[in-house]
């Protein structure tokens, strides 16, 4: 009897609350009463706030001066040449891009050929030239300097991300013994570093 009196005030209590939930009213606005506030955000030049530039280029986990983006490949194509090869190649949408937040401080990206050769299998062939634009990665006048700081910098033109584009590229190779075939890859690697100096050293 009792299990039967206690479902009956469950369903009293529902059918009661049901009906407060029914009466009670909506949120409405108050016509005319609104206000704002308006927010800002001021990008700072670190210079602003430091006399000294704080960047440790020792520290591997620093974020003031960051190399953010090199080319994703450079691709060369050529028929078979009698020794020595000499290719050029174009690219699109590519760029060399560093994030700095000083706009005094100067840096520089240098490039290199990793072990200045390139490769087919367990063969060697010596790079003579290469050229990223008309930085000079091997070769005479060689400095590897891809991107760099700009000579007279100021907030605009070097705080941010600031985006080298790379747009031709030349290799020279030899091939001494004429080992190379149609059809043959061969492959290598561009290596690049980022310094806190406009010369790179």
């Amino acid at each position: 009897m009792k299990y039967v009196q206690l479902l009956g005030i469950a369903a009293l209590t529902t059918i009661v609350f049901g009906g407060i939930a029914a009466t009670s009213a909506s949120a409405e606005t108050v016509v005319g009463q609104t206000k704002e506030t308006p927010a800002t955000v001021t990008i700072q030049d670190s210079d602003d706030t430091e006399e000294t530039d704080p960047l440790d280029p020792t520290d591997p986990d620093q974020k003031l001066l960051t190399l953010e983006a090199v080319p994703a490949a450079y691709n060369f194509e050529t028929v078979v040449q009698n020794k020595a090869y000499a290719v050029n190649g174009t690219l699109t949408d590519q760029n060399v891009s560093v994030f700095n937040d000083r706009s005094t401080r100067k840096w520089s990206v240098k490039a290199t050929v990793k072990d200045n050769h390139i490769v087919r299998g367990t063969d060697t062939f010596a790079v003579t030239d290469f050229k990223v634009n008309n930085a000079v990665l091997v070769g005479t006048g060689a400095t590897g300097i891809v991107a760099k700081s700009n000579a007279t910098p100021t907030a605009a033109n070097n705080t941010g991300q600031i985006d080298t584009p790379v747009t031709t590229t030349s290799i020279g190779f030899t091939d001494q013994n004429n080992v190379l075939k149609a059809g043959d890859v061969l492959t290598g690697t561009i290596s690049y570093q980022l310094y806190n100096t406009v010369t790179a050293n």
